[in-house]
């Protein structure tokens, strides 16, 4: 609505029909004020009642406030180009100074030029109608509502361990005070959704802004420039962005596909603007604002916007970290319970029968039979050795987290190691009723540290008869000459699919640790060995069904 300023913008118009309500002396003096200032006549209908104002005068910083020339409203009536004057009560305030003269003094909102204006006024009867003497404070009340919601946020966002529901609370408000539509997206240290939360002015809006969501996010996590990134729109999501009108040759260009550009056309955005949620060097998320026709978002609105994300970002980091620490203490807690259980089991056991063959020995007379003696013995070399193990796994978590695991590398035959290993696991598979298959197409030598190498293949042997349910292990090693694949499969209980994910992690457990020992270390050692010797290794799995490990070497070393 705004026009070029008019010529006739500082000289009193003709009006030989009407008395005049303002002295001509008020408008020279007004022509060159900053702050606004009107001249109006009451219109009254054919009763008398006072209907509108007719624009008589406006000086330049009125028409500059306004966005409206005095040659577009002279003549012209308040109610005419300005409605929201009548709604906002605006206008029977106006007409309560004609009927009883006395001022009018307030701070009110006009959306002007698809912009959010508020105006400190004073309104003086002159004859029967008014002047109105006004100046722009917009910057202002926009500051003064920006510090009392950042305050409310941090407040919301700090009063509860519960981010959770403070982030999808801090949303609802952000809309429609600050925009149309918001979308919260935030991930956890893993890199894991925490949370995505929309909100709408409308709910059809927020039922397609929904399915824009759904069908956007395989695309949505931390893809580089000209990929798709928030909500899907071809735009990097890792800087601020803001497009102030989204048109439709822009959207096109900013969409996925066909189906995700005639979703977003269906949503109507105007603007948009996008800020990425930061902590510590990491991304966290991002705050998306969008508006629809006519309100538009600007510069004031992103510098908002990045005040904002970076309170959230410092919250969400601040849960994390503590829900991260107290989730250590509780590993640590259980470490120490699971580890104190699985070394005392052992040496109790060691200490019974070393106990029992020294009351043997000193009881010449009664004597011990050969059988019953090498069965204790074989027992008091089975539980050491598992002691040892255990100690072993623990020292070299201990070396992992200190940097210091060191490789000694030099020719080693896979195939040949696998043999080996599984010659020392013949008693162990005969117990628990899992006979090993071998299938070997030949040597596989690359260049690995032996005793590392060993201590992966001993691990997953070892974990495949722990949880294989007395059926067979099958050891496959094959090579293509540059890598070399050792896949171990079991047909026992399995691995449940939400235990897939964190199953190589420190002291994870996929199974209750009441059926099954150990610390849940020696999956999270195999595959830091296989790491630094520049190879990966996977896990794929049924429930019920058993599950294979496959490690992949590079036969020359990487490092």
């Amino acid at each position: 609505m705004s026009q070029a300023r008019g010529a006739a913008k500082s000289i009193r118009p003709e009006c030989p029909e009407e008395p005049t309500p303002t002295p001509v002396d008020d408008w020279v003096f007004a022509a060159d004020h900053p702050d606004g200032y009107m001249a109006v006549a009451a219109v009254r209908d054919d009763t008398g009642a006072l209907v509108d104002f007719r624009w008589l005068y406006a000086n330049p910083a009125a028409e500059t406030m306004m966005g409206m020339s005095l040659a577009f409203v002279l003549g012209r009536g308040i109610v005419e180009l300005l409605p929201d004057t009548r709604s906002r009560g605006i206008h029977s305030r106006f007409s309560l100074v004609v009927e009883t003269g006395q001022p009018y003094v307030d701070e009110v909102y006009f959306p002007l030029a698809n912009r959010e204006r508020w105006f400190r006024l004073v309104a003086l009867k002159r004859g029967d109608g008014l002047s109105i003497w006004f100046n722009d404070i917009t910057r202002r009340k926009r500051e003064e509502r920006e510090s009392t919601f950042l305050a409310e946020a941090s407040h919301l966002l700090t009063a509860s361990l519960d981010v959770e529901s403070a982030l999808r609370e801090l949303a609802r408000r952000c809309v429609p005070s600050f925009a149309d539509a918001c979308v919260l997206q935030v991930m956890d240290s893993r890199g894991q959704p925490l949370l995505c939360e929309t909100v709408t002015t409308e709910p059809v809006q927020e039922a397609l802004l929904l399915e824009v969501l759904r069908r956007s996010s395989q695309a949505s996590g931390g893809q580089a420039s000209g990929e798709p990134g928030l909500v899907g729109l071809m735009l990097p999501q890792d800087v601020p962005q803001l497009l102030t009108e989204l048109t439709p040759p822009l959207l096109h260009a900013l969409a996925r596909d066909a189906e995700h550009l005639r979703l977003m056309q269906a949503l109507g955005p105007h603007s948009v603007l996008a800020v990425p949620l930061r902590a510590r060097g990491r991304p966290l998320g991002a705050l998306v604002l969008f508006t629809f026709s006519p309100r538009t978002l600007g510069v004031e609105d992103l510098r908002f916007a990045e005040d904002l994300a970076d309170r959230v970002a410092l919250s969400v980091d601040n849960v994390l970290l503590f829900r991260e620490a107290r989730q250590a203490v509780a590993q640590r807690d259980e470490f120490f319970t699971v580890a104190a259980h699985e070394l005392r089991t052992p040496t109790t056991s060691l200490k019974l029968n070393v106990q029992s063959l020294l009351r043997g020995a000193r009881r010449t007379e009664a004597g011990l039979a050969p059988a019953s003696l090498l069965s204790k013995l074989e027992n008091i070399d089975r539980n050491a050795g598992r002691l040892n193990a255990l100690v072993n796994e623990l020292l070299d978590v201990t070396h992992l987290h200190a940097g210091r695991l060191r490789l000694d590398l030099e020719p080693v035959d896979l195939s040949a190691l696998v043999q080996d290993v599984a010659a020392h696991f013949e008693l162990p598979a005969t117990h628990a009723h899992s006979p090993i298959h071998l299938e070997l197409s030949g040597p596989a030598v690359g260049a690995w540290d032996r005793i590392r190498l060993e201590q992966v293949v001993t691990n997953l042997l070892s974990n495949a008869l722990k949880y294989g349910a007395g059926k067979p292990v099958r050891m496959k090693v094959s090579s293509d000459g540059a890598c070399a694949r050792l896949e171990v499969r079991d047909e026992g209980i399995g691995i449940a699919p939400e235990s897939l994910p964190r199953l190589f992690g420190r002291f994870e457990r996929a199974v209750s640790d009441r059926h099954y020992g150990g610390l849940g270390l020696g999956l999270y050692i195999t595959r830091q060995i296989v790491e630094a010797l520049g190879g990966t290794v996977s896990v794929t799995s049924t429930l019920g069904a058993g599950a294979t490990f496959t490690v992949q070497l590079p036969l020359e070393a990487t490092h």
